[in-house]
């Protein structure tokens, strides 16, 4: 088990990343899960077999690391610590990992863009094998220059670590995955430990570049298409005219004299707007747990309810993500008007109807959305807002399953529809 000058440095690193930050104060290191993992050593069995079988594969992260480890200090490798870091291909993430400790079990987290930038990086003893690709070791109980130049393996010695040895892993996204383990082994690890270790690695390397292919299609998907979207395609509805029929919840949002902003503003400016205005919208329809399906230049559709939630459920989550769209733009846009900046203006429209909802479009090129008199109706309320002057209206139907307190505002007609439409908004 960690002593308690073990369990010092675990708190000084933690403590140490918790400050790595951007200047808008978003944590740079996050911790996502601490597990206290098996806890003991798992003795026989061949461990490049055991990285390779169908056993291993079906395990998460956090387990087949914590085993991993395990088995290896059962076959006489002496790990205090170790590290798996992994790189992805993600918007906000750069980095992915797990960290076992002797003891303390299994710390998983994300490094996010950023990180780079940082000391903890910068002054990071993997850096050398994350960038190039080349073994690091360091041997902490002598005078290894490293300890001069890298806090985290000051940290190690203080508590007892006589070895430190970081292993690139295969290359992705212009960083290698890096394996670091860490023993406090008098003398550090043997020339057979480091043979132990060396033979796991094109086995390990072969795991998690299986790993990351499989979630790097999956971060893509959902970041460009949706978390729902993504999950329907990766399940095999991938064949065009493949689509269900059925009702939920839609909402159209728009920005309003997007053309003039484009005119007047910079160009910086005109994107720090749209990031306002694109994080208010996604961030309130996630929360209401809607999916976006398709930006159509500033214009944002978006749906709530395909996944067997009930007609008022779906309605009230997507009543619920406007008023927080409101909300959201407002506080921007109170900050905006402090530094002088333009304000946005823009309108939803809601409706409950009957759509189609699948691949749509040419043999080499499909869209997964949503189609049919539905979208058309709830694209025709959001355009309504300009001449009624109110920022959210709804139709019937949507005002009917929401239970929301309303204020009718008359029938409208609409281009494309046969009759007048009732319309109605928040009181």
């Amino acid at each position: 088990m960690l002593g308690s000058t073990d369990s010092n440095v675990e708190s000084r690193l933690d403590s140490r990343l918790k400050t790595a930050v951007t200047a808008s104060g978003d944590e740079l290191f996050v911790v996502v899960s601490e597990t206290a993992g098996l806890g003991r050593p798992i003795a026989g069995g061949n461990i490049v077999d055991w990285i390779l079988s169908r056993e291993s594969r079906g395990k998460d992260g956090v387990t087949m690391f914590d085993e991993l480890c395990w088995r290896m200090v059962a076959q006489d490798v002496p790990l205090w610590r170790a590290a798996l870091s992994i790189g992805t291909l993600h918007p906000q993430i750069m980095g992915l990992g797990f960290r076992w400790a002797r003891g303390r079990g299994v710390t998983e987290y994300q490094v996010r863009h950023g990180m780079e930038r940082h000391s903890d990086y910068l002054e990071s003893p993997m850096r050398p094998a994350l960038e190039q690709g080349v073994f690091v070791r360091h041997r902490l109980e002598g005078n290894d220059a490293a300890l001069a130049r890298f806090p985290l393996l000051r940290s190690f010695r203080e508590a007892g670590a006589t070895d430190y040895f970081a292993c690139p892993l295969a290359m992705s996204v212009g960083r290698h995955h890096v394996v670091t383990w860490t023993t406090d082994r008098p003398g550090g690890f043997s020339d057979a430990q480091i043979a132990a270790i060396e033979a796991v690695l094109p086995a390990l390397a072969s795991y998690v570049e299986t790993k990351v292919l499989e979630r790097r299609s999956a971060i893509l998907l959902d970041t460009y298409l949706g978390r729902t979207i993504g999950r329907h395609i990766l399940d095999g509805e991938i064949f065009r005219g493949e689509s269900r029929r059925l009702r939920a919840a839609l909402m159209a949002v728009d920005l309003r004299d997007s053309t003039g902003l484009a005119d007047r503003l910079p160009g910086e400016e005109l994107i720090r707007l749209l990031d306002d205005y694109f994080e208010a919208v996604a961030g309130a329809v996630h929360t209401a747990g809607g999916e976006i399906l398709k930006f159509v230049g500033d214009g944002v559709l978006a749906i709530f309810g395909p996944e067997g939630r009930a007609e008022a459920e779906a309605a009230a989550a997507a009543f619920a993500a406007a008023t927080e769209i409101v909300r959201r733009i407002d506080v921007a846009n109170e900050n905006r008007d402090i530094v002088g900046q333009e304000l946005i203006r823009f309108g939803i429209g809601l409706h409950l109807g009957e759509i189609y909802y699948g691949n749509v479009g040419a043999i080499d090129r499909l869209d997964y959305t949503a189609i049919g008199p539905a979208v058309n109706l709830v694209c025709r309320l959001e355009g309504l807002t300009k001449t009624l002057h109110h920022p959210i209206l709804m139709s019937e139907s949507f005002a009917e399953a929401s239970g929301a307190a309303l204020v009718p505002l008359g029938r409208h007609p609409m281009r494309g529809l046969a009759e007048p439409q009732a319309v109605y908004t928040p009181q």
